[in-house]
């Protein structure tokens, strides 16, 4: 028995079985027999009864389990310590039986378009660029360079390993510029680490709603140009991804950083242009990896010692990064550049289409319809009969054998002709960057009112006309070739509809679906004909319309056509009646009313009756109701209703099925949403009831893993306060190296620390400070430790200075930046610095503290440098504070240049307003040319301050978030009411957007 209380291993076969084999409950039956040896269940069972502590295991489970394969991660964790499986190799098998449950219930695959196995998917399949045609050169790519942020503990491949090993998904989501080896990065990452794993590519969003009903296990959602799939509420969503994530689902996206960044902008209240839902998927749910335009010194030494003829000619190719120059980004760009004035105008025209909106292929007639806009009389005039002929084949040219500079696309199932052409990206980023401050030429409105027919691509640049103020466009685009009822594009297009006075087309609109029509009807007080579009609507099984109908008779005081509504079966009548009724003290009616809807699978319904039933006092019936209703499609009614269930369980001290009906544990940054949970914790607490805390624990709720640590720590139960740090609670972690060091356990803490522990680390260098222990502390730090040279020089500065100079003369940073700190608290900055220049800047603590020394200097450019190198763009916003206070407001501008090209969002908002304070009008029009929206913000502001009405409109004629709003404010604050009303209601005719 080893001291852990582990059995020794009985004789076995040569090799051990793998875990890492097993697939099916088979499988893993055949590998536990293995690992059981010649013990019959009832040896396994005598032995799990002498194990310290001991585990009970009867010989019917043990016969049960490895007969089936099938049992639960507690009686697993049992048996393998009977076995004598060392701890560390214990998830391996937990994770051997989640796959094998999984695959003994594997949902129906074929449904699932688009789904391989990871190390069978191709990379052209997955995005990734194609290289150029070298001679001599082996395969389709180059081989793969390791990144830096490869073996970054906090990159792509350090999160998969972490999402793994936890067994939680994540969506991990890399940005940077077109053609820097995004896909490529991802690709090898996931064939690398998860070539088993299932893959799923898919089309639309819907296909990854499929995917979330029922998962196959250990499955990956590759989400290439993930924008793409962000379309506010109709699009990915936060709640979608959480659904995913929390069945194990791993998601591995890729999106260009001017896609980005407006929406990782947080959204401001009553902002009409903050991607609520695009930044609670990207900021909120996404691990983002930067993957850096230029390539670090490390990862060019790797690429030139490869070997590969593409690598190597890539690398050859000036004014170009490595990876651009093998997708053949110079070709591009010099095709494009000397391009005769046809193709150019048809690849423009390609480029606006991209920039204000459309993502599908674009068709031969749109791009026909919208290139003579980008010629000028003449080139219009003396075109040839084949001018669009000729452009096109030199446009769809493919160079070096990598890329054409428009892609021809096929649909799926059809050969010998493209449906549409995609704009290569990295032209499409490049010249759409030039483009941003030009106006798009009529004809291409008129093209893509024409013929854009994908939904999302309308919506998405009748937004784009929106903020041109082309009113006619945008609803043009959203009435054909199919209206779009539904969303804030709906809504958007019924108010601009009821501000213009067009009742008729209200109606109309009204018929075709929206919702919206029908209440701006109301609006305006036609109460009747919005009473019948919305009963029309409602008739037809529309929610929304019954809803709005519901709400619109409440107001009116009309119960009765309320009831009536209600006997036709309209649910949403219904649960807007009881409630009308609860309010009134009719509790019994209201409940009579709601029971149909909610026996007709209605579970916004079914809740609303459970409220009551309980209010009622009739709390069993409550709780079945509520248990018949669980599983509703939406994620928010979902968890109201398990809040509710769990809720009424506990009231009852039914513990164990509270805890079950408990939904997933919210996101660490959510708020409320854990209140049934804490109320459970607190009461488990209260009664001392730990094995039930552990159980809640144990489906991850942080609060009640906390609660559990404190409770086994003032108990002194190191042992289990072990068992739950092993299985990855950082609180148990926590609480058993305090408890070790008060105890002064020195080697157990070494023991801890050395199984990877930090907190344990920590605790054993404080204590061995305390102790006086200098040469431990050093051996310690010799190894690593940053705690111990914490502490070693926490105890030189005791010692007096000269003894924390020899400290940091020996590379100590800790010391060196306690030593600076001295030094300039005494007015020796020179020596201060001096001693941060010798430490180096690999600290970022030192890197921070030297930058702000030579920024009071005055030497900002030394300390830019720093920064820069350092690449603390955390600390970038307090040196240009800094900076800023002593007058040097260029150098503070300069400072936060270089993480706002990242993609910091805070650093974007920092510069916008610099360049503000500076009225520095110019820069910040350039800046919002780049897609920074803080700065387009921020200049359409200050323009507006400065009564500059025409270049206001000039923004306004090229697209500039808030332009047209500040011109219509500043319209009216000069006293052209009329025009700014006129602006407000009707926008811009297009006709005033020629070219």
């Amino acid at each position: 028995m080893d001291p852990n209380g582990a059995t020794t291993a009985p004789a076995g076969p040569a090799e051990p079985p793998d875990p890492a084999r097993v697939r099916t409950p088979d499988q893993l039956a055949q590998a536990l027999k293995a690992l059981a040896g010649s013990r019959g269940p009832t040896a396994i069972e005598t032995a799990a009864g002498n194990l310290r502590p001991p585990e009970s295991l009867t010989k019917q489970t043990v016969s049960d389990m490895l007969r089936t394969g099938r049992t639960s991660e507690r009686t697993l964790a049992a048996f393998l310590r009977v076995c004598g499986v060392p701890r560390d190799r214990h998830e391996a098998w937990q994770t051997a039986l989640r796959r094998a449950r999984a695959e003994g219930r594997e949902p129906d695959l074929a449904r699932l378009v688009n789904l391989m196995r990871a190390a069978d998917a191709k990379t052209r399949d997955l995005g990734v660029h194609p290289a150029i045609d070298v001679p001599g050169a082996a395969g389709d790519q180059p081989v793969y360079v390791e990144r830096d942020i490869d073996t970054d503990p906090a990159g792509l491949r350090g999160l998969i390993r972490d999402a793994v090993e936890s067994g939680q998904g994540r969506l991990l989501l890399l940005v940077g510029k077109s053609s820097v080896g995004k896909s490529r990065c991802a690709c090898a990452a996931v064939q690398d680490l998860l070539s088993h794993w299932w893959l799923l590519v898919p089309t639309d969003v819907e296909q990854i709603r499929q995917a979330a009903t029922a998962p196959p296990s250990e499955l990956v959602v590759w989400l290439d140009e993930l924008q793409n799939y962000l379309m506010g509420t109709a699009g990915l969503t936060a709640d979608l991804v959480r659904s995913l994530t929390g069945r194990g689902v791993l998601l591995i996206a890729t999106m260009r950083d001017d896609f980005y960044r407006p929406y990782s902008r947080q959204p401001g209240p009553g902002d009409s242009r903050s991607y609520a839902a695009e930044w609670e998927v990207v900021k909120k749910q996404a691990a983002t990896i930067t993957i850096p335009a230029a390539l670090s010194p490390d990862e060019r030494t790797r690429a030139a010692a490869s070997g590969d003829k593409r690598l190597k000619a890539g690398l050859q190719i000036t004014g170009y990064e490595l990876f651009p120059a093998i997708a053949a980004a110079p070709a591009l760009t010099t095709h494009a550049k000397t391009a005769d004035p046809y193709a150019r105008a048809v690849l423009e025209a390609a480029v606006d289409a991209g920039r204000l909106g459309a993502r599908s292929a674009l068709t031969s007639d749109l791009l026909r319809r919208a290139a003579p806009g980008y010629c000028d009389e003449r080139q219009r005039a003396v075109a040839a009969s084949n001018w669009f002929e000729s452009a096109m084949a030199y446009l769809t040219l493919q160079l070096q054998g990598a890329a054409a500079v428009l892609d021809p696309i096929a649909p799926p199932g059809t050969m010998g002709g493209p449906h549409g052409y995609m704009v290569a990206d990295f032209p499409q980023q490049t010249i759409g960057q030039q483009r941003r401050s030009r106006r798009v030429p009529t004809s291409t409105w008129h093209a893509l009112i024409e013929h854009l027919t994908n939904a999302e691509d309308r919506v998405r640049v009748a937004a784009a006309a929106t903020d041109r103020l082309l009113y006619s466009c945008a609803e043009e685009l959203l009435l054909a070739p199919t209206p779009i009822t539904q969303g804030e594009a709906a809504q958007w297009l019924a108010h601009l509809l009821a501000e213009q006075g067009r009742v008729e087309d209200l109606r109309v609109l009204a018929d075709t679906g929206n919702v919206y029509a029908g209440l701006e009807l109301a609006n305006q007080g036609r109460i009747e004909e919005a009473v019948d579009v919305l009963r029309t609507l409602a008739d037809t099984g529309n929610d929304h319309a019954g809803q709005e109908l519901s709400k619109l008779l409440v107001r009116q005081g009309r119960i009765e056509d309320l009831r009536a509504l209600v006997d036709t079966g309209n649910s949403p009548a219904a649960r807007e009646l009881a409630g009308q009724l609860a309010k009134r003290g009719s509790l019994e009616e209201a409940i009579t009313v709601l029971r149909a809807p909610t026996d007709a699978g209605d579970s916004a319904a079914a809740l609303q009756l459970a409220k009551l039933l309980a209010d009622r006092g009739s709390i069993e019936e409550a709780i079945t109701v509520l248990q018949a209703s669980t599983d509703t499609g939406d994620a928010h009614l979902s968890k109201q209703l398990a809040h509710l269930l769990a809720d009424l369980l506990i009231d009852q001290d039914r513990i164990a099925e509270a805890i079950t009906a408990l939904p997933a544990p919210p996101d660490p940054d959510s708020y409320g949403d854990d209140r049934v949970a804490l109320k459970l914790t607190g009461l488990l607490v209260e009664q001392g009831r730990i094995e039930d805390l552990r159980a809640l624990a144990n489906t991850g709720y942080d609060h009640a893993d906390r609660k559990l640590s404190q409770l086994l720590a003032a108990q002194g139960r190191i042992e289990d306060l072990h068992d739950m740090a092993e299985a990855g609670s950082d609180h148990a972690a926590q609480k058993m190296a305090s408890l070790l060091a008060k105890q002064g356990r020195i080697e157990d803490l070494h023991d801890m620390a050395e199984a990877g522990s930090d907190h344990a680390a920590q605790k054993m260098a404080s204590l061995l400070a305390k102790q006086g222990r200098i040469e431990d502390l050093h051996d310690m730090a010799d190894a690593g430790s940053d705690h111990a040279a914490f502490y070693l020089a926490l105890l030189a500065r005791g010692q007096g200075i000269e003894s924390l100079r020899a400290l940091a003369d020996t590379g100590n940073d800790y010391a060196a930046h306690l030593l600076a700190g001295h030094l300039a608290e005494r007015g020796r900055a020179e020596e201060a610095i001096a001693v941060l220049q010798a430490a180096g800047t690999s600290n970022t603590s030192c890197a921070r503290r030297l930058a702000e020394l030579l920024a009071k200097q005055g030497r900002v450019e030394e300390a830019i440098a720093v920064l820069t190198y350092n690449g603390s763009f955390s600390a970038a916003g307090e040196l240009a504070e800094l900076l800023a206070d002593q007058g040097y407001h260029e150098e503070a501008i300069a400072v936060m240049r270089v993480p706002a090209e990242t993609t910091d969002s805070f650093a974007a908002l920092r510069l916008a307003d610099l360049l503000s304070q500076r009225r520095r009008i110019e820069d910040l029009r350039a800046l919002a040319h780049t897609g920074n929206i803080h700065a387009a913000a921020r200049l359409a502001e200050l323009l507006a301050t400065q009564g500059r009405v025409e270049d206001l409109r000039a923004l306004v004629l090229v697209g500039t978030p808030y332009a047209a709003e500040w011109l219509i404010w500043l319209l009216g604050e000069q006293g052209t009411v009329e025009e700014a009303d006129r602006l407000r209601r009707y926008g811009l005719p297009l006709e005033t957007d020629d070219t």
